[in-house]
């Protein structure tokens, strides 16, 4: 393998910016000096010095390893070059140690082959059976389906074997903290070390940056347990607990999304014009054992954000900035339906005046039925059936905020509660989801709901 890697052409990247170590933490001194488990967990605060140290530890690991072959990981290969591999360039330059970097497949540090891979989708699963490993580098290991995890640690197979794991806080409920860093079991045997970093833990913070963080993020809100803290949390009453950006997000551009074949596209509505008016388009997937939901894009207009100046939207330019939607990175969509709320007549008035590619628009009403909704679409989450696209930045949000009604509750009643910009998206997606269950019998084949049946009048 060696040989024949010597004889492809590698590119050596333009010569980094020397970079200046700078003294390390307690916290991160015990790390470089004691992950020597089968798996190493860093995980916590932004910007507590979790990723140098892990840099200067997997630098030492390779080294010193009798194997030569080692893989590293990223949520993508733009975020891993991003976050780890252009500083390790630069630290291997302040150290004059010579490396031959190819993009986007490996870099070869001192005759050690460290593998290079995007782990965001389970398409890769195919590209890592059969190779042997001494060495996993992970970074924002909390983004990857469990299966590449699994399938990875597999590889670890030579003799002292190790992992090094990196990850910003995430939820309380996502599987790496449940298997790996909240397993007593695990960390007894010795088979995991943890190490838990808050921003105080990096000792090259000015004291400025951590009080004017701090401000930005106040004591007893979620970003102040995660980003301050660095303690894995969920909003108070939060509704979709089980929702995790590692495994509920995807990139539109990873291949295994970026070809993906749909069955039917629907588009879905929330209907506010005095406040906030959402439409999102789905890409459904049909499935024996339960469908797959990919909400691909939304439209999402708020007549108080600022850029508005509390102009409302018409019903008009709201059906003008849903088709828009239709034509999805150049691709110009089939529209299975246009799902709008029961109490909406003024909007359904409008979309008959329209038409898509010469046919008027299929669409109909939802009547929501909350709690059972809610439960249908937190089991998605749970079961990764239900993603988001990472453009869908509204729908991402709320799906973190979208809480119950605490003095509701405490009058026996459940209801989400209302606030301005907590539960617009989560109310867009029930009839895209729960309007659309005929799919499981025949995506194409409803009378008078398919696309099909619409006529040229």
């Amino acid at each position: 393998m060696r040989k024949r890697l010597k004889n492809l052409q590698t590119r050596r990247m333009k010569k980094s910016k020397t970079f200046e170590l700078k003294p390390f933490g307690k916290l991160s001194r015990g790390y470089l000096h004691h992950s020597t488990y089968f798996i190493n967990i860093q995980h916590g605060a932004i910007r507590s010095s979790k990723t140098i140290s892990s840099i200067v530890r997997w630098l030492k690991f390779i080294k010193t390893h009798h194997y030569d072959n080692f893989l590293m990981t990223g949520n993508t290969q733009t975020s891993l070059y991003r976050n780890v591999l252009k500083p390790m360039m630069a630290i291997l330059d302040g150290l004059g140690i010579s490396y031959d970097f190819r993009e986007n497949k490996y870099i070869e540090i001192e005759g050690n082959i460290c593998w290079l891979m995007g782990f965001n989708h389970e398409g890769m699963a195919g590209r890592i059976p059969g190779v042997t490993l001494g060495g996993w580098y992970a970074d924002e290991v909390n983004t990857y389906p469990k299966t590449l995890v699994d399938l990875a640690l597999d590889r670890l197979s030579e003799e002292n074997s190790q992992a090094f794991w990196t990850l910003n806080p995430d939820n309380p409920y996502h599987y790496i903290y449940s298997e790996y860093i909240e397993n007593e079991e695990k960390k007894s045997n010795e088979m995991v070390k943890v190490w838990n970093y808050t921003i105080w833990d990096n000792p090259n913070l000015s004291e400025q940056y951590i009080e004017r963080t701090i401000a930005r993020y106040p004591k007893g809100t979620l970003n102040y347990k995660r980003k301050i803290l660095g303690l894995a949390a969920v909003a108070e009453g939060v509704i979709y607990s089980k929702f995790t950006e590692g495994l509920n997000t995807f990139d539109h551009t990873c291949p295994e999304y970026e070809d993906i074949k749909y069955d039917k596209y629907v588009l879905s509505t929330d209907y506010g014009p005095a406040s906030v008016s959402v439409v999102g388009l789905f890409g459904i997937i049909k499935k024996l054992d339960g469908n797959e939901y990919h909400l691909l894009a939304e439209f999402y207009y708020d007549v108080n954000d600022p850029k508005n100046n509390g102009v409302q939207l018409s019903d008009k330019e709201l059906v003008d900035g849903a088709i828009k939607l239709l034509t999805y990175h150049g691709k110009i969509l089939k529209l299975a339906k246009w799902y709008t709320p029961h109490d909406a007549a003024s909007l359904r008035a409008e979309i008959k005046k329209h038409k898509y590619r010469g046919k008027p628009i299929p669409q109909k009403p939802y009547t929501p039925d909350v709690l059972n909704d809610i439960q249908e679409i937190h089991t998605l989450f749970a079961n990764s059936r239900f993603k988001i696209s990472k453009e869908c930045v509204n729908s991402i949000a709320q799906a973190q905020t979208y809480a119950w009604d605490e003095k509701a509750r405490n009058q026996g009643e459940e209801k989400p509660l209302k606030t301005k910009n907590n539960d617009h998206c989560p109310d867009m997606w029930r009839a895209a989801i729960l309007g659309t269950r005929s799919i499981v019998d025949n995506p194409f084949t409803e009378s008078e709901d398919t696309y099909e049946s619409y006529q040229m009048e």
